[in-house]
């Protein structure tokens, strides 16, 4: 590894550079996508979708010099912890979404008002932790609020007849079918707090692990 540190050139460690500040953009710009998309907010965001394409061709384009210097296999492992950075990462966004709403939530407990529901129906399977299978489903929700009537199909926990009553919580622009839970809050902390730090001691790693190859000087 030492001996092989030597014959990087200049080329190189700008491309590896450009590596990083790719998945870096890469990040960056997935990073809104998720914590919109887990709160279920409105808004256009094929943009973000499109910086996080671009940065990812980058990324890739600039990568390619090094794979004439390395062995595929060396190759594919350094793609692999990097999408596996990305994902912890995104993971931790992902936590610190749900630990903001659990205690925005709490702290303002989100109006409820009385909805009904129609057109119940089966919208597939999964499996519990016996691998046996059960259905899945789903209902359309009828409510009004500020004088407006609105409608949205969420998950249920069984089939009801049309013109079944029940009670959601309105957040925002969010509709929730059940009040807020306290343990979820210290839960999402915790795991936004320890996804955090997985991804600092991670990037910490690949850093170090690219100065011992001679990568970064």
């Amino acid at each position: 590894m030492r001996e092989a540190a030597v014959e990087w050139g200049a080329l190189h460690r700008r491309c590896a550079v450009g590596v990083v500040a790719g998945v870096a953009v890469l990040g960056g710009a997935a990073g809104p996508v998720v914590w919109a998309g887990s709160q279920d907010l409105p808004g256009d965001r094929r943009w973000w979708l499109v910086v996080c394409g671009v940065a990812l061709v980058a990324a890739v384009g600039a990568s390619l010099p090094l794979l004439r210097r390395v062995s595929t296999t060396d190759y594919v492992v350094s793609c692999v912890a990097l999408v596996l950075l990305l994902v912890l990462a995104l993971g931790t966004v992902f936590a610190a979404a749900q630990a903001a709403y659990a205690v925005r939530t709490r702290l303002h407990e989100p109006p409820g008002v009385t909805a009904t529901v129609t057109g119940c129906r089966t919208t597939g399977r999964e499996l519990d932790d016996q691998n046996q299978g059960h259905d899945v489903y789903g209902c359309t929700y009828h409510w009004s609020a500020g004088g407006r009537e609105f409608g949205e199909e969420r998950p249920t926990g069984k089939l009801y007849p049309d013109g079944h009553e029940t009670r959601v919580w309105l957040a925002g622009e969010r509709m929730i079918t059940s009040r807020p839970s306290l343990l979820g809050i210290p839960l999402w902390i915790v795991l936004a707090l320890a996804g955090l730090a997985g991804t600092v001691r991670f990037s910490a790693f690949l850093a170090w692990k690219a100065r011992d190859v001679g990568l970064r000087q």
